[in-house]
């Protein structure tokens, strides 16, 4: 498997983990704060793995 497919996968395995926890547990709960962490790491492992696929091209760089 590629390895952006792998992030975008698990970043949104760990996102709606992560958001269930902060839905279903109190504010300040050991579970819920794992919850926000599982949050912060699945949406960077998102945008790391969409990221890691744009090719980026600048306007001034380009030949006529």
């Amino acid at each position: 498997m590629e390895r952006f497919v792998g992030l975008i996968v698990a970043g949104g395995f760990a996102l709606v983990a992560g958001l269930w926890l902060l839905a279903l547990l109190e504010p300040g709960a050991v579970g819920w704060v794992l919850g926000l962490a599982l949050t912060v790491l699945g949406t960077g492992a998102l945008a790391v793995g969409i990221a890691s696929e744009l090719e980026l091209e600048s306007e001034f760089g380009r030949e006529p």
